[in-house]
């Protein structure tokens, strides 16, 4: 197996691009994630097709062209790569990317020659929409867990939140679950279950039998 039977087989999406804005390469997982097949894209200058409804530069084009000043009005979130030198790194929501609603995490990064000329660009894409999904729902429970201590009377000022585990650091210091603070800050008390999607992921067969049985 020769580098490129590696890099095609690998799990992670991958697009090349030459200095001349073309595509070189169109890895199967970049094919699988956006819908678009290589023999489509290679020789093309639409790498920028599966994302957006126009065209307009990707990160990889970024890279080529120095035009730094434009990934604001590009992508909402976006920075310097903090791991490969000129590189870059954006992320972002895309409605219909491979018939679906993904969040995706975008690398890029210049390839130059033994002389520092740069020959190639490379672009990497992560689907990261299910961890994404569960950030903004926790997020939007710690909102209304707010709005419920607002509305008792018991909150002021701002809320300490752990942003990855979400406990919260009440005013002696120490960090409890969000459930533990809602009991001992308000009247409101928190019962769990489980929602259809996540039934549907975590017990595939008992959701099954529970919620696809055909009607009689």
């Amino acid at each position: 197996m020769n580098e490129l039977d590696f890099i095609d087989n690998s799990a992670v999406a991958v697009f090349v691009i030459n200095p001349a804005r073309e595509i070189i390469y169109w890895n199967r997982a970049c094919e699988k994630l956006t819908g678009c097949k290589a023999e489509e894209m290679l020789g093309t200058s639409d790498h920028w097709r599966p994302f957006y409804k126009e065209q307009r530069p990707c990160l990889a084009d970024i890279v080529i062209t120095g035009d730094f000043y434009q990934l604001p009005q590009l992508y909402q979130v976006f920075n310097r790569s903090s791991l490969i030198p000129d590189g870059l790194y954006a992320e972002g929501w895309y409605e219909n990317l491979g018939g679906k609603k993904r969040y995706i995490i975008f690398d890029a990064a210049p390839v130059h020659d033994a002389a520092g000329k740069l020959i190639a660009v490379t672009e990497t894409l992560q689907d990261i929409t299910e961890h994404k999904q569960q950030d903004e729902a926790k997020e939007g429970l710690l909102r209304r867990m707010q709005d419920i201590l607002r509305a008792n009377g018991e909150l002021a000022g701002f809320l300490p939140v752990c942003s990855s585990c979400r406990d919260i650091r009440t005013s002696k210091g120490n960090w409890v679950a969000f459930e533990e603070y809602i009991r001992d800050a308000s009247e409101a008390r928190v019962t769990h279950g489980i929602c259809p999607e996540c039934a549907r992921k975590l017990y595939p067969d008992i959701f099954k039998k529970l919620y696809d049985m055909p009607d009689k």
